[in-house]
């Protein structure tokens, strides 16, 4: 080796560091490069003493041995100037291989060597020790860098098991998404897939649920053989996947009470029996009509349900239908009773449920029956789906941005009689 001239003068001032300053449980695996042999014995002794597990080389290709064979080494100090292999060399070697790579390299350089320190740094030393060092100061820096290679260890096994979490959460999250829009499409296959319509009336309808599975829900039945028409709208407290079960079941109930009798409060009450008990948390609210197409006349029944809207053509008047009763899904035995009235050329009914006069502003102001109201007014002489799409552009106007807080449904009859 040459430029040997201060390699044996070694400052021995103690110990320095304490036996319990050593690393952490795992004792720390070293790789010690010199030629000079003397080196070596010292820096090893003095590196067991402090609980460092330590492997010699006296060359470079002594040291790619040691470390091909032990893969647990976590710092190598080398010399810069040996035979066959400069420390230089050897670093080059250990930064270009995959392995080896991410191992902290202190290189042990001669006073003086300033151009090689640049080198060093340049090729990826992370430290520098200069001859003759201190060994307060090797053994500080050593027990640094351990600190710093294990720390960067452990957040990259941190990162890994997060990534994999996110992996599994987003392969998860790909899969419920799935899975709800294979819900929705029953869910919407639930509705009516063709509005009816004949000489005698036409009707019209919008259906936006909150999430991607409402609780709204509505039907049309043909009754006494296209004499008269059922219509039902619902509101299922909440929204998600339970909403979408009590909607299905809301929709098996009514089809299972609807064709058994003509008064909208007895259809409401065998409704009613059947959630009863399996509904385990929640409720649903009822607005049952029928329009007897021959008699001119709407018979209806509410279960906790807010009241229809029928719109008068020939005085321009507007008539809340209501029937106070109690929500379904909670008590069995209940009472409903059901109204009727009488209906005329060109008169409107409007179904709906209450997400569409409490949606609101930025300003937390309602969109409010009013304006609904008003729209029934101002469009009553153009066709029900017409009416229906303003009255829905005319609601995403006025929330400006802000998202629907509950589902939006709207039927309407338009009465041709």
């Amino acid at each position: 080796m040459t430029e040997k001239t201060d390699a044996k003068i070694i400052k021995f001032p103690g110990m320095g560091l304490e036996e319990d300053d050593a690393s952490e449980s795992t004792n720390p695996v070293l790789l010690v490069v010199d030629d000079d042999q003397d080196i070596l014995r010292v820096v090893k002794f003095y590196l067991t003493k402090q609980n460092y597990t330590v492997h010699a080389a006296s060359g470079g290709n002594e040291a790619l041995a040691i470390l091909k064979e032990n893969p647990r080494i976590e710092l190598i100090l080398s010399d810069v100037m040996m035979p066959e292999m400069t420390g230089l060399e050897l670093l080059k070697i250990i930064r270009d291989n995959k392995e080896y790579s991410e191992i902290p390299v202190i290189l042990i350089s001669a006073e003086g060597e300033t151009s090689k320190k640049v080198a060093g740094l340049n090729l990826g030393a992370d430290d520098f020790i200069t001859k003759p060092f201190n060994f307060d100061e090797l053994m500080a820096r050593v027990k640094n860098h351990i600190r710093l290679r294990r720390l960067q260890k452990e957040v990259l096994i941190a990162n890994k098991q997060v990534m994999h979490v996110n992996n599994m959460l987003k392969s998860q999250n790909e899969k419920l998404i799935e899975d709800l829009e294979q819900a929705r499409g029953v869910q919407m296959a639930l509705l009516p897939d063709v509005l009816p319509e004949s000489e005698k009336f036409q009707m019209g309808s919008r259906y936006l649920p909150a999430e991607r599975l409402g609780g709204d829900f509505f039907d049309i039945v043909d009754l006494a053989d296209g004499k008269k028409l059922g219509v039902m709208v619902a509101d299922v407290c909440g929204h998600g996947v339970s909403a979408a079960f009590t909607t299905a079941m809301t929709k098996i109930t009514f089809r299972n009470s609807c064709f058994n009798s003509d008064d909208p409060a007895e259809v409401i009450y065998q409704m009613n029996e059947e959630l009863f008990g399996n509904i385990k948390s929640g409720f649903v609210t009822v607005f049952y009509g029928v329009l007897d197409l021959e008699q001119e006349t709407f018979h209806y029944a509410s279960g906790g349900h807010p009241p229809l809207l029928l719109h008068r053509y020939k005085d321009d008047s507007i008539e809340e239908l209501k029937a106070q009763s109690t929500f379904l899904g909670s008590f069995n035995g209940l009472e409903f009773t059901s109204d009727v009235t009488h209906v005329s050329k060109g008169d409107r009914i409007l179904f709906y449920t209450d997400g569409i006069f409490e949606s609101q502003n930025m300003e937390g102001e309602q969109f409010g029956l009013e304006r609904v109201n008003a729209l029934l007014r101002s469009h009553k002489n153009e066709p029900m789906q017409t009416l229906l799409d303003t009255l829905i552009n005319t609601l995403v106007d006025f929330i400006d941005g802000m998202e629907f807080d509950d589902d939006i449904t709207v039927v309407g009859i338009d009465i041709k009689l």
